[in-house]
């Protein structure tokens, strides 16, 4: 406000579209002091209409995670209700080494196409094939499976239904039927309210951001009980149940069998163990949501997921194990603004008449023509 006012901003608004808590809380000190009238929006109003028009006009919006090892040219799965849409990669570096994950430990669905490698042979290989990469920058075990960027093309035929989690201080469910068409089916009380409020129990940091800087260096498996803890590396019951040996039984149930819990155990391994454990439990409620009511696609938001890269592929990676490759987790790049440019069109009564988007051929040719115009003006 202070701003607005050293700057005279607010001398030409007299109303602004507003959504959430703070478009209640502050709208009469706005009013008394600036001159704004704080037109309210449903918070959920805004977040659909922000997303769905992002969607229809910003091109490489939408993106997933998929293993280090998958090329659009050898991809054997499609979803059932989308044969025409595609993936491709992101020419944008992950955050995280990209290694293969043929041979990689992992928890993968009951596709049993990769190799039966125990962890430690599993974790050595991968080494070998990747000693460019400093060792202090290996990832963990829960990094393998999914942590290649790729960027997801618009739907170009009908997009509905799809489900929308937005994941804030708790987690609520949307169902997405059409353009403003929606309906709130679900929800938890477990979400980011939940990890940061039991990290500041368990850790020392002092913000949401420096205890993500900590689950990265944390390794879950010293925390969290596996089931070859149970059943052992080789046992035979492992193929007989269809599971592997590093799936995780129990989250923290580890700790259970040792005499001193806290032994051995550091800051980072509690956050990074406490972040699976949150994120398994959205996507999981995610996943069943979704096979209710029969939709492929699922689009997570929220301010959770900010930043959070270690939840972004943990998510993508639960939704294809549970689904068995038939539903999809997708994220969006600008996602954290949802809110405040759907808030701003529904004041002003902008919508599209359509949830469509251009094929490809068509905006490729816009965009050539935007190529050809910038090169004119500049040989003039």
């Amino acid at each position: 406000m202070q701003l607005m006012l050293y700057n005279d901003f607010h001398l030409n608004i007299k109303e602004i579209g507003a959504t959430g808590g703070g478009a209640h809380k502050f709208a009469e000190m706005w009013d008394s002091v600036l001159g704004i009238n704080m037109s309210k929006q449903g918070e959920m109003d805004s977040l659909v209409a922000g997303m769905q028009f992002v969607l229809c006009d910003i091109d490489g919006e939408c993106y997933t995670f998929k293993p280090c090892d998958w090329e659009p040219e050898t991809a054997d799965k499609k979803l059932d209700d989308e044969p025409s849409s595609i993936l491709k990669p992101q020419t944008i570096p992950s955050e995280v080494p990209r290694y293969r994950t043929q041979s990689a430990p992992s928890i993968e669905s009951a596709d049993t196409s990769f190799e039966e490698d125990s962890v430690k042979d599993s974790f050595a290989e991968n080494i070998s094939q990747c000693n460019e990469i400093p060792e202090e920058r290996l990832p963990l075990v829960d990094q393998w499976w999914t942590s290649k960027k790729v960027q997801r093309e618009p739907i170009t035929s009908d997009p509905y239904p799809y489900l929308l989690v937005s994941i804030g201080t708790g987690v609520s469910i949307l169902r997405v039927d059409g353009p403003r068409k929606h309906e709130r089916i679900s929800g938890s009380t477990i979400g980011g309210g939940t990890y940061w409020g039991l990290c500041r129990l368990l850790t020392g940091s002092d913000s949401f951001s420096a205890v993500l800087d900590l689950a990265s260096k944390g390794d879950p498996t010293k925390i969290d009980m596996m089931v070859g803890d149970i059943y052992g590396e080789g046992s035979n019951a492992l193929e007989k149940l269809g599971l592997k040996s590093d799936i995780v039984a129990s989250s923290f149930g580890k700790l259970v069998t040792k005499q001193n819990p806290s032994e051995g155990i550091k800051e980072e391994d509690l956050a990074r163990a406490l972040l699976l454990m949150v994120t398994n439990n959205i996507g999981q409620v995610a996943h069943l949501n979704a096979k209710l009511y029969k939709t492929s696609r699922i689009y997570f938001v929220g301010t959770f997921l900010q930043h959070n890269i270690i939840s972004q592929q943990r998510l993508a990676y639960s939704i294809d194990y549970w689904s068995q490759g038939k539903m999809e987790a997708l994220f969006l790049e600008h996602e954290a603004y949802f809110g405040a440019l759907g808030a701003f069109l529904l004041n002003h009564g902008i919508e599209h008449k359509k949830q469509t988007v251009p094929p490809p051929k068509t905006r490729k040719k816009r965009q050539s023509r935007a190529n050809l115009t910038h090169q004119r003006s500049k040989s003039m």
